[in-house]
């Protein structure tokens, strides 16, 4: 008997591929979370691993494009900044420790892990005058605007 030829059939295998590398990703980007055991009397720490990207706001002004983000519980010396004229890059490290005691109860936790961020601009910027501040778990970087191409000149022909 002569197979028919369906035209969805490409289509559909390729549809569980990538649904296959997006489920294998999503399992990858979980933090990892491991229950402390009691081994000879001693509690072992936790140590969790994130997978984080920063929320952030981009408003841009007449002069100046306005980037915010929110890094709660971090500290600028584990943040790096690096701006170009079309874009800015946010990265760094969070680090993490906490330790509880009570009665006969104790928990000792590490949170680690790196972020990184790329955001596009809508405008060009000058990144030789960017400005940034970090108060509170909130980075702004104030980007002044640089201009392109509006300047003319016409050409009398000879």
């Amino acid at each position: 008997m002569a197979r028919i030829y369906d035209p969805f059939e490409e289509i559909r295998r390729l549809e569980q591929e990538i649904d296959e590398i997006f489920s294998q990703f999503w399992r990858s980007a979980r933090p990892r979370l491991a229950l402390p055991r009691k081994e000879r009397g001693e509690i072992q720490p936790v140590e969790t691993q994130i997978a984080f990207a920063p929320s952030v706001d981009v408003i841009e002004k007449d002069n100046e494009i306005v980037v915010k983000a929110d890094l709660p519980g971090i500290d600028k010396k584990d943040v790096k900044i690096k701006v170009e004229a079309d874009a800015v890059t946010i990265s760094g490290e969070v680090k993490k420790e906490r330790k509880e005691k009570e009665e006969n109860y104790f928990i000792e936790e590490r949170v680690y892990g790196s972020f990184y961020r790329a955001i596009p601009l809508p405008a060009e910027v000058d990144p030789e005058k960017a400005q940034a501040k970090f108060e509170n778990g909130v980075l702004e970087i104030t980007l002044p605007k640089i201009e392109t191409g509006k300047k003319s000149k016409e050409i009398t022909l000879e």
